[in-house]
């Protein structure tokens, strides 16, 4: 990428100015990213602090090789995801001690939004097609099947599975990172329409199969109620999910994530597959000899779990409470703790 390309270029940092009111991941940002990390030089988005950004380009920014920046109403810097104040030394932006005010303030048209995390494994097989999953997520959080894919914003391709499945096998074996759209939940969409859904899906060929992973957002009203989220973790056990979670978040607006603090989305519940649970640490294992790696997980999940399926192919589903309950961790911690256990090694390591 030339020189041109940035505002502003220094030895370590490379950056663009984009003033729109949300900024989404263009052709142009992509080759500028892409010329930035080639030449060892740090990417940085500086948008002002009223913008907000898209679910593909934040995926793109990941807070170190590159990441978005605000600039604040007394005129100084702040990174736009964590709130630290920032101080130009004459090569690139270091982080101070304080919170940017801007930072603090209340989004003033923010709302509701489902965030799912989901991820399968496809057996190597002729009959693999990447983006099968991808519409089964879509189906069970909107009710209807993507209507969009590309590789940019906004995306050039009706949604057609065969497509995007070939689309990503002519790149093997490299990894394929494509965004998609969709409706929003219990409205029917088409191209051209506002997207009510959005995701960005990674395909990656290991050896023995093919990784298909995603990170949906979409709108919502309100939480999803007992029978929606059961509908939900039924859902990805049928499509064989190696593991899911579905989390209710405030603070977007219009699933652009805006320069605020907008706390963490909460787990609603959260679904681990076979493979999920085969990996449970020998430390969990040990506390049941007789017990199968489903049933020791079970164990583990306390009383809002149960298990999908019959043996040996069953899962593992976990309702949460949005709120704290006295005496049971948060729902973050309690998440977070049950997916360290089933995501780790048998040694215990994190995967």
């Amino acid at each position: 990428m030339h020189d041109s390309a940035y505002d502003f270029l220094t030895p370590a940092t490379a950056m663009v100015f984009c003033d729109q009111p949300v900024v989404g991941l263009s052709p142009w940002l992509t080759r500028a990213y892409a010329g930035a990390v080639e030449a060892g030089r740090r990417f940085v988005v500086l948008t002002p602090s009223t913008s907000s950004i898209t679910l593909p380009l934040s995926a793109l920014l990941d807070g170190q090789t590159a990441a978005w920046m605000a600039t604040g109403a007394d005129g100084g810097f702040f990174d736009a995801v964590t709130g630290r104040a920032q101080a130009w030394d004459g090569d690139g932006l270091r982080p101070g001690d304080a919170v940017a005010d801007d930072f603090l303030s209340a989004e003033r048209l923010q709302s509701a939004y489902l965030h799912v995390r989901a991820s399968v494994f496809h057996p190597a097989s002729h009959t693999t097609r990447a983006g099968s999953f991808t519409a089964r997520v879509f189906e069970a959080v909107t009710g209807s099947a993507p209507v969009g894919w590309g590789l940019y914003e906004p995306v050039s391709e009706i949604w057609d599975e065969a497509a995007f499945s070939g689309f990503c096998h002519s790149r093997s074996p490299r990894s394929t990172r494509l965004v998609v759209l969709g409706a929003a939940p219990g409205r029917p969409g088409a191209p051209g329409q506002a997207a009510g859904s959005v995701a960005v899906v990674t395909v990656e060929r290991t050896r023995s199969g093919v990784l298909e992973s995603l990170e949906l957002l979409a709108e919502a009203e309100a939480p999803l109620v007992e029978a929606a989220l059961d509908a939900f973790l039924a859902a990805m056990h049928t499509a064989r999910a190696r593991s899911a979670v579905l989390a209710y978040g405030l603070g977007y607006t219009s699933l652009a994530r805006p320069a605020r603090f907008t706390g963490t989305a909460v787990p609603g519940c959260a679904l681990f597959g076979p493979e999920s649970l085969a990996g449970m640490s020998t430390q969990s294992a040990a506390s049941a000899h007789s017990a199968t790696p489903a049933q020791s997980a079970l164990a583990l999940a306390g009383p809002r779990a149960r298990l999908l399926g019959t043996a040996p192919a069953q899962s593992l589903g976990v309702r949460y409470t949005l709120e704290p309950v006295p005496g049971e961790p948060h729902p973050l911690e309690a998440y977070a703790r049950l997916a360290l256990e089933l995501g780790g090694t048998p040694e215990g390591r994190p995967a």
